[in-house]
């Protein structure tokens, strides 16, 4: 199904990645944040055969994350039935284990972005975290038998972010351009994960929260900011710009 917001088109689960339908269930990563919660909006709304199995990365290190996407789910789960119940799963970004795991994978796994071979994840605790969530996401997909959707979208444009300052705070694997290190299936050994809105930037998520009167409601559950370990944001990170430019 095509949709389109802000003049940016999504295909959500089209014939030629989904030859045989849609799938009977999902898996889908529930941060707290608009991306994810628009996702789950849109594939509820519009996939009502489809059952969403939410989950979210409890992380010790940012408690708040995981009291907005509670507020979220149930605010999702009042409105659409095929909403089912969201699973909760204990990690810790700077978790000592995990933080040298994630520096010798974020040395180990370059990628090339428009030509430059960059890093995966822009720090280790990105690559801490990221890791963390990946051994989650394999659980709830073998549990389920079935994908894992997720919201992350492409970066806004690269002139965009230098302009107003917050190029060096974006994971370059995000940039677009030529996309080689963008796809809407992560094909792991042993999950799949799906992105839908990778070849779309945060305003098309806004064109999703202000076509379908959700500016009120759903967006003031969700957080973006990466900085901050409560609702004050601190406009400084990344995702804090992001969603300023987007929402404008």
């Amino acid at each position: 199904m095509k949709l389109k917001y802000n003049n940016q088109i999504v295909d959500l689960f089209n014939k030629e990645d989904f030859p045989k339908g849609p799938p009977k269930k999902i898996v889908l990563s529930l941060s707290g944040g608009c991306d994810s919660s628009s996702l789950a909006f849109l594939i509820a709304k519009y996939f009502p055969n489809i059952d969403i199995h939410p989950f979210n990365s409890k992380d010790e290190d940012s408690l708040i994350d995981t009291e907005c996407a509670i507020n979220v789910h149930k605010f999702l789960r009042d409105k659409f039935s095929n909403i089912k119940d969201l699973e909760l799963f204990d990690v810790k970004t700077t978790d000592p284990k995990w933080m040298k795991i994630g520096e010798e994978a974020r040395e180990k796994h370059k990628i090339m972005v428009n030509g430059k071979l960059e890093y995966k994840w822009r720090n280790v605790k990105g690559a801490s975290k990221a890791l963390q969530n990946r051994l989650i996401r394999e659980k709830m997909s073998k549990k389920y038998d079935t994908i894992v959707a997720t919201g992350m979208s492409c970066n806004p444009p690269i002139q965009i972010m230098k302009d107003r300052g917050f190029y060096d705070v974006a994971e370059r694997k995000r940039d677009p351009g030529d996309f080689e290190s963008l796809s809407v299936f992560d094909i792991g050994p042993t999950f799949i994960t799906y992105t839908p809105y990778i070849f779309t930037d945060k305003k098309f998520v806004a064109g999703v929260f202000k076509e379908h009167n959700l500016l009120n409601t759903l967006l003031p559950l969700t957080k973006s900011c990466a900085w901050s370990s409560t609702l004050e944001v601190c406009n400084k990170c990344f995702w804090c710009n992001e969603r300023k430019w987007a929402f404008e």
